[in-house]
C-alpha cells in the first residue's frame, strides 16, 4: 500500500489507499457542466478521477453540488475562488457555501497583472491573503494562490519575483498552488520552487509545456518537464495532497474535452505504477 500524504482522514484513506489522489480542474469542461452538472461529473469520474476542483462563481446551490458529488462518488479538491469572494463583505458567505461542500481549499486563481508589477503591491496582496488565511483557519479551511506566468516576471522596482514575495510573506499554511506549465511559460523554475517552499504545494496543477509546441501532451518527447524528478519531489518534499490536471487543448483533442481528460488520467496512472 502506498504511503498517504499527511492529514487525510478515514474517508480519504478508503479512497486513496491504492492510488494517488487525482483531480481535474472543471474549467476544462465548463460548458458541459453548466448544462448538466451531474452528467458531467459522472463522465469525469468514469474518465479516472477521484476528485474535482471547481472554479469561479457559484452557479449552483451548494446543496446541489454536494448531492451531485456524492451521487457520482467524487471528492472536492478545492475551489478556484475569485479574490472578491474573500473580501470582508463576502468571506462569510464563501465560508458557508464551502462548508456545505466539505471543501477545505479556497484558492485564489489569479490577480491582475498590476498587482504583481511592484514589490509593494505584492506585499499588500500578501498581507490581504494572510488575513484571509486567519479567517478561514477558524473554520478549518485554508487559502492559497495559483500561478500563471506573470508571477515570474521581476518586479519593476526591486527585481524580485512576485511568487517569492507572496510565498515569503504569507503563513506556511497558505497554499502556493504550483502550476508547472503556466510557470515554465513565464520562465519559472517550477521544480526548484517545489523544493524551495516545501509543504506549500498541498494542491498542484499539472500541465505539459513545450516552448515550440502549443499542442504538446504530457508524454510527448518535446514536453520539457522532467516528470520523474517532478513526482519524486512532489511526494517527498512538496507535501502534495491533490494532483490536479488542467489540460485544455483543442488542437490535440478537437471537440473532445472528456477524451482529453481521460487521456491525462491514463498518463498519470501509468506514472503512478512506476513509483
Amino acid at each position: 500500500m502506498k504511503k498517504l500524504p499527511p492529514g487525510w482522514g478515514k474517508n480519504q484513506q478508503a479512497t486513496f489507499e491504492t492510488k494517488l489522489p487525482l483531480a481535474t480542474q472543471l474549467f476544462v469542461v465548463a460548458d458541459m457542466m453548466y448544462e448538466d452538472l451531474r452528467g458531467t461529473l459522472k463522465k469525469v469520474k468514469e474518465a479516472g478521477y477521484d476528485g474535482v476542483e471547481f472554479f469561479g462563481d457559484y452557479k449552483f446551490t451548494a446543496q446541489d453540488v454536494k448531492a451531485a458529488l456524492d451521487e457520482v462518488g467524487l471528492q472536492i479538491a478545492g475551489w478556484h475562488t475569485p479574490f472578491d469572494y474573500l473580501s470582508p463583505e463576502n468571506i462569510h458567505l464563501t465560508i458557508t457555501y464551502n462548508k456545505i461542500l466539505g471543501n477545505q481549499f479556497i484558492i485564489v486563481p489569479w490577480m491582475p497583472d498590476e498587482t504583481l508589477y511592484t514589490t509593494e503591491s505584492c506585499l499588500q496582496f500578501a498581507r490581504q491573503l494572510s488575513f484571509v488565511a486567519d479567517v478561514l483557519g477558524m473554520h478549518g479551511m485554508v487559502t492559497g494562490y495559483h500561478n500563471h506566468a506573470t508571477e515570474f516576471r521581476p518586479t519593476d522596482d526591486t527585481g524580485e519575483l512576485p511568487w517569492d514575495i507572496i510565498a515569503q510573506n504569507t503563513p506556511s499554511n497558505v497554499v502556493m498552488q504550483n502550476d508547472v506549465g503556466n510557470g515554465m511559460s513565464g520562465g519559472g523554475d517550477m521544480i526548484d520552487l517545489l523544493k524551495k517552499y516545501p509543504g506549500r504545494a498541498v494542491t498542484i496543477h499539472m500541465k505539459p509545456f513545450a516552448k515550440d509546441r502549443s499542442d504538446v501532451f504530457f508524454s510527448d518527447p518535446e514536453c520539457e518537464i522532467d516528470w520523474a524528478e517532478y513526482f519524486e519531489i512532489c511526494r517527498k518534499e512538496a507535501g502534495v495532497r491533490w494532483y490536479i490536471v488542467e489540460y485544455l487543448n483543442d488542437e490535440r483533442f478537437p471537440n473532445d474535452r472528456v477524451g482529453a481528460i481521460a487521456a491525462c488520467a491514463k498518463w498519470f496512472r501509468e506514472w503512478e505504477n512506476k513509483m
